[in-house]
């Protein structure tokens, strides 16, 4: 079964317990990204969706590919045509 833990709203902002910051990684000055599902908000720690970010894009990116080359190429492209 999933471990439920409170926290509060103090002027806005959300404090989390101790307990989930630890189990998180999640120090003082840590940078955290909320995002709306389906089921509520979901925290997650700025590495954490980065890590996902990635993940995603690699499995999008041709084997052998360098996506800063395709962009680069693609830039100078646009500008020869200005």
């Amino acid at each position: 079964m999933e471990q439920i833990s409170r926290g509060k709203v103090h002027g806005g902002r959300v404090v989390l317990p101790a307990d989930l910051r630890k189990a998180f990684g999640i120090e003082e000055g840590s940078e955290v990204v909320f995002s709306r599902t389906e089921h509520g908000i979901e925290i997650k720690t700025a590495a954490e969706a980065l890590k996902e970010a990635q993940a995603l894009f690699s499995r999008i990116k041709k084997p052998g590919e360098s996506v800063v080359d395709a962009l680069l190429a693609e830039r100078r492209e646009e500008a020869a045509r200005d």
